[in-house]
């Protein structure tokens, strides 16, 4: 692509309260061989140009001093850039090398929503791999199509005006939202060359912590649903445990397979909690439904 092009792939980096880890995430952008259009969306506080700034980075930001759900976050992204194709980083996460251009192949080809693969930020802690098997099993990079869920999407930017943005009401999951509005044949394709580094957890406290926490925002997602029990969606959650090694041992390979492998009883401990926190917030869903 000529020097002077405009670029074909614009990024969004969603942050909270300006974290001193989004300038790493953006730091991952730049460095890409496909030219990109930058955007920062920060909520809740922060002085995130003045941090950005300091380390250097010069991209363009859109600061809002009240909290916005990752839905609108996005959307505010999406409004304020002009690239045909549309992606997003989160301020913990970075861009491995190539994740740009992978995408933009696929999207090239004709592909209008790309999803990609993560992998773990340390993958030579137990903690920090039973963290990323919890979150990440059904997006590990060796894995085959029919095994991998279609996240960390980057998407034609027409699709926003043919099915809607991104709904800025929901605490989570407005990603699994959205693509559900898309029809089977526009449904994201895997592109585990498309990889994205999560910054895992690496002390045990803080893994249960945050594993709780997510789970009880899961209940209150799953609670919608009048067939969700609390019982019933830990029994599902703490299934996951089985599904861990299976995937580990078809997703990673080498060293990392076998980290993975001894990371097994922290998944277990840890999915153990979140299946908790689930039972908790799906409970007090449904108790806050009956009051009313």
């Amino acid at each position: 692509m000529p020097e002077s092009a405009p670029p074909q792939l614009a990024v969004i980096v969603i942050g909270y309260r300006a974290p001193a880890q989004i300038v790493e995430a953006v730091t991952s952008l730049l460095d890409q061989d496909e030219p990109l259009e930058i955007m920062v969306v920060n909520s809740g506080g922060g002085e995130v140009l003045a941090l950005l700034t300091g380390a250097g980075v010069k991209v363009p930001v859109i600061e809002v001093g009240r909290r916005l759900f990752v839905g609108a976050a996005r959307n505010l992204g999406i409004a304020a850039t002009k690239a045909p194709f549309v992606a997003f980083l989160a301020d913990d996460c970075l861009a491995c090398s190539g994740w740009a251009e992978a995408r933009m192949q696929r999207h090239l080809a004709g592909d209008r929503a790309v999803a990609s693969a993560m992998v773990n930020s340390h993958p030579r802690n137990l903690i920090a791999c039973a963290a990323h098997l919890i979150m990440f099993m059904r997006r590990l990079p060796g894995l085959p199509p029919d095994r991998a869920l279609r996240y960390g999407v980057s998407v034609d930017r027409r699709l926003f005006d043919e099915y809607g943005l991104f709904d800025e009401t929901m605490p989570a999951a407005e990603d699994t939202e959205f693509l559900g509005r898309l029809p089977q044949e526009l449904q994201p394709v895997w592109e585990p060359k498309v990889q994205t580094v999560h910054r895992n957890e690496t002390r045990l406290s803080r893994l249960l912590a945050d594993q709780y926490r997510r789970g009880c925002r899961r209940g209150d997602y799953l609670a919608a649903s009048a067939l969700n029990t609390p019982f019933r969606c830990f029994r599902d959650t703490f299934r996951d445990r089985r599904n861990a090694r299976k995937l580990a041992k078809i997703g990673l390979s080498d060293q990392d397979r076998t980290f993975a492998m001894m990371s097994m009883p922290i998944v277990w401990l840890a999915l153990l909690v979140k299946s908790v926190g689930v039972y908790i917030g799906v409970r007090n869903r449904v108790k806050a439904a009956t009051r009313r």
